[in-house]
């Protein structure tokens, strides 16, 4: 049940979506020019983490009519791979970059299996495929291959771009009915983090 204080949550996700690309390029760019930091980076995308799933237990409690371990039990798993310390080196960041991915996909498995977290699987994928992208990306920056904007990179931004102010616009005007919404929106974004994907894999 939406609060009277919030926008609706697919407008919140959409918003998000666009923040997300921005920061993530931003982070491409910077990678490109040889000034990220690891050790910052990875405790910073590991911070931003740990704020989301705070964020997301609490549009749980607003969407759960009743407690569902596993749900509760994978957030907490990742909560606890983000409390473990800061990698220094490249081979403890891998292993560390590993736990935090399983942690992720048997959160996302067990949300998406609950009768009760239709709202909160959009949210979660929003929150899950950026994070994703940041360590795959500090992943390319830890290698001895330098990151690099490509074409490919610059022109599958740009179509992320256009998709995400797109269904943005769409959503914004909520001219459809709410079973058709859903459906595109899940689409939509799906197509979104497509485009992302594709530039990430060019770096």
């Amino acid at each position: 049940m939406e609060t009277k204080n919030k926008k609706p949550i697919r407008v919140r996700i959409a918003e998000k979506l666009i923040k997300d690309q921005q920061e993530l390029e931003h982070l491409a760019v910077q990678a490109s020019l040889g000034k990220v930091e690891m050790e910052d980076e990875f405790k910073a995308a590991k911070a931003e983490l740990k704020k989301s799933i705070h964020e997301l237990k609490i549009e749980l409690k607003q969407e759960l009519k009743e407690t569902e371990e596993s749900v509760l039990k994978n957030l907490e798993k990742i909560d606890g791979q983000l409390d473990e310390d800061v990698a220094y080196t490249k081979e403890s960041f891998l292993i560390q970059k590993k736990n935090i991915v399983n942690a992720i996909n048997d959160a996302k498995k067990s949300i998406k299996n609950s009768p009760q977290t239709k709202r909160t699987t959009q949210l979660f994928n929003a929150i899950s495929q950026k994070s994703k992208l940041q360590l795959e990306l500090l992943e390319k920056n830890a290698s001895d291959k330098k990151v690099e904007l490509t074409e490919d990179y610059e022109k599958s931004m740009l179509a992320a771009t256009e998709k995400f102010e797109e269904f943005t616009s769409k959503i914004k005007e909520e001219k459809e009915d709410a079973s058709k919404k859903v459906a595109n929106f899940k689409k939509e974004v799906a197509q979104s983090y497509k485009h992302i994907k594709k530039a990430f894999k060019s770096l």
